[in-house]
């Protein structure tokens, strides 16, 4: 029963929030190019705003793996 929950807890953590993060990046890339096509000028500043946004939302799927590696070592 505990080998089900060590697989089970990290993986109810990781995929919903792998998920929301692949939609999440996906809005972020699309803005940010839709932006770029619309004013050329401002491309290197959508650029960068993207990489740190991006960057964010990686770094809660990173919490979200501690979060969820933590938990399942308690187990």
């Amino acid at each position: 029963m505990k080998e089900i929950f060590l697989v089970l807890v990290p993986t109810l953590t990781i995929v919903p929030t792998a998920i929301a993060a692949a939609f999440a990046m996906r809005k972020i890339s699309y803005t940010a190019i839709e932006g770029m096509t619309r004013q050329p000028e401002a491309a290197p500043q959508l650029f960068t705003a993207m990489i740190v946004a991006m960057a964010l939302v990686e770094a809660l799927v990173i919490y979200c793996l501690v979060i969820a590696l933590m938990v399942a070592a308690k187990i």
